[in-house]
């Protein structure tokens, strides 16, 4: 567009096309510091951490979330790594949040990612025009917030479901956690209990618990959509990783489908649709087909699981599935 263009749209127009420079630019040092498991608004909740010692009291508003939506994001940043949590030595009763050297990782990339774009609106425009933009939107924040209070302008009410996470009995805690990171998931115990762990690729994750006398007559499984199907099928057929993969087949309902069971007998299965194969197999949620009454495996599989495996609590279905990567993929 040219700037006549640009002049002749509104300022909602405006802000909506320019909304995401920032995030993008700071999404792409996130990539080029091999940081792909941060959850949403997690690098905000960081760099306010990072800058005031402890989540502002502000955040939940800002973000339009709860705070117990600011607490279970914290959760998950101490899960994965990101923070410290320590009590406080000067009030029992509170918690200390410190940033560990990947959560430094994280506000690093940021400030490159809002650094990168200042230097090009600094090139664009000048530093006068840069000031007044942060007057114009420090007085519309203004007004959003006065509009909450009164009740005129009402935050649209967060989502109830955030992640769906199985929950794979294992009977050894350590070599479960060996066993994905073979398959390329970042794995780590849960500190303050014995015998839970967690495995995280993407935006996928598994929790895994360790169960007294646990047997592989019952196993877990859940559904995972990836990118490309044959491509995971390969990789987890690699020599040296324990298990059995199943390669990735056509399904009567157009998936490319494969399944991989673990050393415990927990399945994995993984798909995506056939019609995306010459995209390499990009997600488009809600294109797939049920994935429900058909027993645990694949057409022909000889090594197939109970029909517990499939209807069991851990199942994830294709569909749910799509939706939460079509909502994370909009958020992102």
């Amino acid at each position: 567009m040219t700037d006549g263009d640009w002049d002749e749209l509104s300022t909602p127009a405006l802000m909506r096309s320019a909304r995401g420079a920032y995030a993008q630019s700071i999404r792409s040092q996130l990539h080029a510091a091999g940081i792909t498991d941060l959850p949403r608004n997690g690098a905000f909740i960081l760099a306010g951490i990072d800058a005031s010692g402890g989540p502002r009291q502000d955040l939940p508003s800002e973000l339009g979330v709860t705070k117990q939506a600011v607490s279970q994001v914290i959760d998950l940043l101490v899960n994965r790594g990101y923070l410290e949590r320590d009590p406080d030595p000067d009030d029992r009763r509170r918690v200390r949040l410190s940033l560990t050297e990947r959560g430094e990782d994280v506000v690093a990339a940021v400030l490159r990612g809002v650094e990168a774009v200042d230097r090009q609106l600094e090139a664009a425009v000048s530093p006068e025009q840069v000031e007044a933009l942060r007057s114009a939107l420090s007085a519309l924040a203004g007004i959003k917030q006065a509009g909450i209070a009164t009740g005129a302008g009402r935050a649209r009410p967060a989502g109830q479901l955030r992640r769906f996470y199985p929950i794979f009995p294992v009977s050894d805690l350590r070599a479960a956690l060996a066993h994905y990171g073979t398959l390329g998931f970042k794995t780590f115990a849960y500190e303050e209990g014995a015998g839970y762990g967690f495995a995280n690729r993407d935006s996928a994750g598994l929790h895994l618990e360790v169960h007294a006398g646990h047997t592989r007559h019952w196993p877990a499984s859940a559904y995972l959509t990836v990118r490309d199907a044959a491509a995971l099928s390969e990789e987890w057929s690699r020599p040296g990783i324990a298990g059995h993969t199943h390669p990735a087949e056509p399904t009567p309902w157009g998936m490319l489908e494969g399944s991989h069971t673990d050393p415990d007998g927990n399945v994995i299965r993984f798909g995506c649709p056939i019609r995306e194969l010459a995209s390499g197999c990009h997600r488009r949620a809600g294109q797939d087909r049920p994935h429900l009454g058909r027993a645990g495996g694949l057409p022909g599989d000889r090594h197939r699981q109970p029909a517990l495996a499939d209807h069991g609590p851990w199942r994830l279905h294709g569909r749910l599935a799509a939706g939460v990567r079509g909502r994370a993929g909009r958020r992102a």
